[in-house]
C-alpha cells in the first residue's frame, strides 16, 4: 500500500479533507470540535440592530397607544418602557445570552 492510500484513506476515517492549492496540499478539518473559533462581538452592528428594532416599538407602541386613548403623557411611559425593554431583550439574543436548545440524541 502506497503512502498517499494510507494517509488519505487516514485522513477520511478522521473527516479530514484533503484540497490542493496553488500552495500545495491543504487539510482543512471538518470535525466540529476543530471548527470552534472565538469571534469578537460586533457592538456596533448590535447597537445599531437593537436601536432599529427599538425604535420601530416605541414608535407602534406610541401610536397603538393614541389610537386605545391613551393620554399624551401615559402613551409616552408606554412607549419609552416598551423600546427600553425590547432593546435590552434583542441585544440579549444578537449576543447570544439566550442559546437555542440542542437537540438530544
Amino acid at each position: 500500500m502506497s503512502i498517499v492510500k494510507k494517509c488519505t484513506s487516514y485522513l477520511r476515517e478522521r473527516n479530514y479533507i484533503p484540497r490542493l492549492t496553488v500552495k500545495g496540499l491543504i487539510i482543512y478539518c471538518t470535525n466540529s470540535m476543530a471548527n470552534i473559533s472565538e469571534q469578537k462581538f460586533d457592538w456596533v452592528d448590535a447597537l445599531v440592530d437593537a436601536a432599529i428594532i427599538s425604535g420601530l416599538t416605541f414608535f407602534s407602541t406610541l401610536g397603538g397607544g393614541s389610537v386605545a386613548g391613551l393620554g399624551m403623557i401615559a402613551g409616552l411611559k408606554a412607549a419609552t418602557i416598551a423600546a427600553s425593554a425590547q432593546f435590552f431583550v434583542f441585544l440579549a439574543l444578537k449576543r447570544g445570552i439566550v442559546q437555542p436548545k440542542q437537540a438530544s440524541v
